[in-house]
């Protein structure tokens, strides 16, 4: 079973904020929950309080369970950790999926979304996003701006080379 979500999806959303996650998505978010047993509805997290982003972000149990653990295992008091605090803690809820893929989208994450009928679903590897269909629109501009950025003065770009800029780890500093 795969455990990304990859690809997207438009979906149907009613007044009340009840909408289906897509089957493959379903799938994915099962098997990116280890604490889901046979039969067992998987876990759901939605973060809405970003307030740069114009989209909701929706994390697997495994994935939130991660996040958590290095969270917590930041020293109190950082602004960091409060900042991730606000946006995963207070600014997030566990939703609930049942048996066909139906859940209640949060009224906070509906009035940030303002959805009318329609939500466009995105992967994002281990975690998906939910925006509205234009504000989908937007986002393949800004994919194609970037794009023609890296590739700029090349007469060949493929961006799968953009997978093997990694940052270096910064171990030890002689800045000390």
């Amino acid at each position: 079973m795969d455990s990304r979500f990859q690809g997207e999806s438009l979906n149907k959303v009613d007044g009340k904020g009840r909408m289906s996650l897509p089957a493959k998505f379903r799938r994915a978010l099962q098997a990116s929950d280890s604490r889901c047993g046979p039969g067992d509805p998987a876990r759901l997290y939605i973060a809405y309080g970003n307030p740069r982003n114009d989209f909701v972000e929706c994390l697997s149990g495994d994935y939130y369970d991660d996040l958590v653990a290095r969270i917590e295992a930041m020293d109190d008091g950082e602004d960091e950790r409060e900042v991730l605090e606000y946006l995963y803690f207070a600014k997030c809820d566990e939703v609930a999926v049942d048996e066909t893929g139906r859940f209640v989208l949060p009224t906070a994450a509906r009035d940030k979304l303002d959805l009318d009928g329609e939500a466009l679903f995105q992967g994002k590897g281990r975690k998906f996003h939910i925006l509205k269909p234009a504000d989908g629109t937007a986002a393949d501009d800004k994919i194609l701006k970037m794009l023609e950025k890296f590739g700029e003065g090349k007469e060949f770009f493929n961006p799968i080379s953009l997978a093997n800029r990694r940052k270096p780890d910064v171990v030890g500093s002689d800045a000390e």
